[in-house]
C-alpha cells in the first residue's frame, strides 16, 4: 500500500512540473512584454515629467527672486541666487530638449526662457541705480509674471502628452500582468486539485505520525528549559534548552541542576508535604533573574520543572517604575515621587524639630518660546535647565545638603530641601538659581535667554503637610511672577489675601456684563494725511462700583486666564457693531470699527460664524470691521490661523496684526496670512525721536507693510514730532493722545462731527 501511494505521489509531481513549465514559459513572455513597457516609462516619460518639473519650480524660483529684489533692493543677493537658478533651469530645460518630447515646442521654449533671462536683466539696470524707475520696475515684473504663465502652458501640454503615452504603455503593461495572473491562477487551480488528491491518501497516516511526534518532541523543541526531578532531587531528564539557557549563562552546560536554587532540597521536601503539589519560585544565579514552575506527581514519585529566565522581564518592570516615578522628558522625578517623598520626610522633621523647604520654580516667557520656536526646541530647553538647575544643586551642597529637584509638567520644577541649619539657605539656593540662569543657553544652534519666577515655602512655619507647604509655594511663585519675573519670592500670609482679593475680582467680573459695569469707550484712528477721522478702536472699561474705573491691565489678564473673556469679547464685539452701524444711520460715514479679540476666542470659538452671526443681527457691512490680532497669538497654531483668516476675507471683514514687532513671527508665515493692516506698538512710538533702534524698527515695519500690500497704522502717537515723523515715513494711519484719548459714545459722536466737519 505504502508503495502505491508512493508511484501516485511521484506521477502527481510530474504532472505538476509539466505545468510548472508551461506556466513559466507563459509568465516569461508577458513578462517580457510588461518590462518592455515599464523600461520606456522608466527611461523616457518619467524623466520627462520630471525634468518639467524641475523647470517649472526653477521659473516660479527665479520669478520669487525678482520680485524679492524688487522689495529689498538687495542686488548682490540678487545676483547671486538668480544666477544659481537660471544656469540650474537652462540646463534641465536643455535636459528636456534632448528627452525629444518637447518636439517642435524646443524653440519657443527657449525663447520664452530667455525673455525671462532678458526680462531680470532689464529689471537689474532699472533698480541699481539711484534713482530707480519704479514703473519700470513694475512693468518688468508683470512681463515676467506673463512670460513665465506662457512658458507654464507650454510644459502643461507637454506633460499632457506624455501622460498619454504613460496611461497607453500603463494599459499595455496592466494587460500583460493579467494573463500572467490567469495563467497562475490557472496553475493554482490544477496545483489544488492534485493537493486534495494527494491529501485524501496521506491525511490519516501523516495526522497520526505528526501527533506522535509532537508529543515525543514538546520537551526537546520547547526553547525553555524543562527538567524531570526524583523525589530525592537527582535528575532524571534535561531538555536541550537547559543546556542553551546555561550556555547563555556561561555556567557548565552538562549540569542542569545549576539552574535550580541552592536550597533545591529543602524546597522539595516542602513541597512534597503541602497539598498544593505545585509552585512558583523566583530566585537569582549568576545575575540572572529566574522563574521556576514546580508540579509534583505523587503516584510516579517525580518532579516536572519548567525554568524561564525573566531578567528581561524584570528589567521591563523596573523601567516601569523608574517611568512612573520620572519625568520622561528630563529624566527628573516627578510630582508624584515629590508627594511620596515629602509625605515620608515631614513626619520624621516634626519629630526631630527639623526644618524643611520647597522651591516651586515657573519658567518666564515659556509660552514664548513655545509659541514661536516649537514645542521640539521647548523641550530641548527643559532638558538643558534641568541639566544646569541639577549641576548647581551639586556644586551647592554645602549649602542644602540632600536637596533633590523634581520635574512637575511644562515649565515648572521644584526643589525639595530636606533639612538645613541656617535660615538663608533656602534663599541663597533660589539667588544661585536665578544667577546659574542669567546665562544663555545653548539649543539646536540658537543662544535663548530663560528666567525664573520661584516661590519658597518653609516647614513647619508655611505648612505642616505637604499640599499647603506645595499651595503657599505656588502662590509665592505667583506673586513672582506678578513682579515681572526673574525673582524669588517667601511665602507670607498677606498673599493669600491678594489671592482671595483676585478670586473676589473674577467673581464680580462674572457678573460685570449683567450689571452694565461693563462699557465700551471708542479712540479715533486719523487719517496721516488728511488728520479725518476714519475709524475707531473699541476698548473695554470696566467701571467697578467700589472700586471705579478698573485699569484693562487688572482685569484683562484675570478675565483671560478664568475664561470669563470669551463671552465678554462676544459682548464687545457685538456692542461695538451695534454702535457702528448707529452712526452711520445718523450719517456720520461708513467708518472702520475696530475690535481686539483675545487668544481664547480666536483659537477656542468658531469665530467667523460668530461674526457673521453678528453683522446679521447688527445690520453693519463686513467691510466696516476690523479685527485685531496679536501677533504671538497669530503664531500660535499657524493653520488654524490661515484658516480662520480665509473665512474671514471671504466675508469681506478685515484683520489688522496688533503689536506688532514684539512677538515672534516667521516672515515666511505672514505672509501667508489674509490679513490687511499692520499696527505699529506704542512701545516703539514712545522714544521714536530719540532711540534709533525704534526708529529703525518702525521704518522697517512701514516698508514690510506697504511691500506686503498692507496698511500700516500706528497707536500711541503723543506728540506732533512722532505724527509729522511717522506720517513723511508713509505711515497710513495714527492713533493716540494727540488725537484724542478714549472717549464714551456720547463724546466720540462730538468729536467725530467736530474733527470731520458734521456740524
Amino acid at each position: 500500500m505504502i508503495l502505491d501511494l508512493r508511484k501516485r505521489i511521484l506521477g502527481m509531481h510530474l504532472i505538476v512540473l509539466v505545468l510548472s513549465a508551461a506556466v513559466s514559459a507563459t509568465t516569461y513572455y508577458f513578462g517580457s512584454q510588461a518590462v518592455g513597457a515599464t523600461r520606456a516609462l522608466v527611461d523616457h516619460d518619467v524623466p520627462g515629467l520630471q525634468l518639467i518639473a524641475q523647470v517649472k519650480h526653477s521659473i516660479l524660483q527665479q520669478e520669487r527672486i525678482l520680485y524679492e529684489y524688487y522689495a529689498t533692493q538687495g542686488r548682490a543677493h540678487f545676483q547671486q541666487e538668480f544666477h544659481h537658478s537660471n544656469s540650474a533651469c537652462r540646463a534641465s530645460l536643455q535636459r528636456l530638449i534632448s528627452t525629444q518630447a518637447v518636439g517642435a515646442d524646443a524653440d519657443a521654449l527657449l525663447a520664452g526662457y530667455d525673455r525671462i533671462t532678458s526680462l531680470a536683466t532689464q529689471l537689474d539696470s532699472t533698480l541699481r541705480g539711484k534713482s530707480p524707475d519704479w514703473d519700470e520696475a513694475r512693468r518688468l515684473l508683470s512681463d515676467t509674471s506673463r512670460s513665465a504663465r506662457s512658458i507654464d502652458r507650454q510644459l502643461d501640454a507637454i506633460a499632457a502628452q506624455i501622460g498619454r503615452t504613460v496611461q497607453a504603455r500603463s494599459q499595455l503593461g496592466e494587460d500583460m500582468i493579467a494573463r500572467m495572473n490567469a495563467a497562475v491562477i490557472v496553475f493554482s487551480a490544477g496545483v489544488f486539485v492534485f493537493a486534495l488528491f494527494a491529501g485524501y491518501y496521506i491525511r490519516n497516516y501523516l495526522s497520526q505520525q505528526a501527533e506522535r511526534a509532537a508529543l515525543a518532541m514538546f520537551p526537546e523543541r520547547n526553547p525553555l528549559p524543562v527538567l524531570r526531578l526524583a523525589r530525592n532531587g537527582e535528575l532524571l531528564y534535561a531538555n536541550p534548552g537547559a543546556s542553551q539557557l546555561l550556555r547563555d549563562m556561561e555556567l557548565d552546560a552538562h549540569n542542569p541542576l545549576a539552574l535550580l536554587p541552592a536550597d533545591l532540597q529543602q524546597r522539595l521536601d516542602d513541597l512534597w508535604s503541602s497539598e498544593a503539589q505545585q509552585a512558583l519560585w523566583q530566585y537569582s544565579i549568576n545575575e540572572h533573574e529566574l522563574e521556576c514552575h514546580i508540579h509534583a506527581l505523587a503516584d510516579l514519585r517525580i518532579f516536572h520543572v519548567y525554568i524561564s529566565d525573566v531578567s528581561e522581564r524584570k528589567i521591563a518592570e523596573r523601567n516601569l517604575v523608574f517611568q512612573a516615578y520620572h519625568d520622561a522628558l528630563t529624566g527628573l522625578p516627578n510630582r508624584r515621587l515629590f508627594m511620596e517623598h515629602v509625605e515620608q520626610t515631614l513626619p520624621a522633621h516634626n519629630r526631630g524639630g527639623m526644618r524643611a523647604a520647597i522651591l516651586l520654580l515657573g519658567l518666564d516667557r515659556f509660552k514664548v518660546i513655545i509659541d514661536s520656536l516649537g514645542h521640539e526646541v521647548g523641550d530641548d530647553l527643559l532638558r538643558a535647565v534641568a541639566a544646569r538647575v541639577r549641576r548647581l544643586m551639586e556644586e551647592c551642597q554645602h549649602i542644602c545638603k540632600n536637596a533633590s529637584l523634581y520635574h512637575f509638567e511644562a515649565d515648572l520644577f521644584a526643589i525639595f530641601i530636606p533639612g538645613f541649619t541656617s535660615g538663608q539657605a533656602p534663599i541663597m539656593m533660589a539667588e544661585k538659581i536665578l544667577t546659574a540662569l542669567r546665562n544663555p543657553l545653548y539649543v539646536g544652534g540658537r543662544e535663548l535667554y530663560i528666567s525664573c519666577s520661584t516661590g519658597i515655602s518653609i516647614y513647619p512655619l508655611d505648612g505642616l503637610d505637604t499640599l499647603t507647604l506645595l499651595k503657599n509655594a505656588d502662590t509665592a511663585m505667583h506673586r513672582a511672577k506678578q513682579h515681572g519675573g526673574n525673582n524669588f519670592q517667601c511665602y507670607t500670609q498677606d498673599m493669600n489675601i491678594r489671592a482671595a482679593e483676585w478670586l473676589t475680582m473674577e467673581n464680580h467680573l462674572r457678573h460685570a456684563n449683567q450689571l452694565d459695569e461693563l462699557h465700551l469707550y471708542y479712540q479715533p484712528q486719523i487719517d496721516a494725511r488728511s488728520r479725518r477721522v476714519i475709524g475707531m478702536e473699541a476698548l473695554l472699561r470696566w467701571k467697578h462700583p467700589d472700586r471705579g474705573l478698573i485699569p484693562p491691565t487688572d482685569f484683562i489678564p484675570l478675565a483671560e486666564e478664568s475664561g470669563i473673556i470669551v463671552p465678554i469679547g462676544e459682548w464687545s464685539l457685538r456692542t461695538a457693531c451695534r454702535q457702528n452701524k448707529a452712526w452711520m444711520d445718523q450719517g456720520l460715514g461708513s467708518m472702520t470699527m475696530a475690535v481686539n479679540i483675545s487668544a481664547r476666542q480666536f483659537h477656542q470659538q468658531d469665530l467667523p460664524q460668530l461674526v457673521a452671526d453678528i453683522l446679521a443681527e447688527t445690520g453693519m457691512p463686513p467691510g466696516c470691521l476690523e479685527l485685531e490680532i496679536t501677533e504671538s497669538d497669530a503664531m500660535q497654531d499657524v493653520d488654524h490661523t490661515t484658516a480662520t483668516l480665509h473665512r474671514l476675507r471671504e466675508m469681506s471683514v478685515k484683520v489688522s496684526i496688533d503689536d506688532f514687532g514684539t512677538g515672534f513671527s516667521s516672515l515666511s508665515y505672514l505672509k501667508r496670512f489674509p490679513i490687511d493692516k499692520l499696527k505699529i506698538d506704542q512701545s516703539f512710538i514712545r522714544h521714536l525721536s530719540s532711540d534709533e533702534n525704534d526708529t529703525a524698527i518702525t521704518n522697517a515695519i512701514i516698508t514690510l507693510g506697504h511691500s506686503l500690500k498692507l496698511r500700516v497704522i500706528a497707536e500711541g502717537v503723543e506728540t506732533e514730532e512722532q505724527y509729522t515723523y511717522l506720517r513723511d515715513g508713509g505711515c497710513d494711519e495714527v492713533q493716540g493722545f494727540l488725537f484724542s484719548a478714549a472717549l464714551p459714545p456720547a463724546e466720540f459722536e462730538q468729536y467725530l462731527k467736530k474733527r470731520n466737519g458734521f456740524v
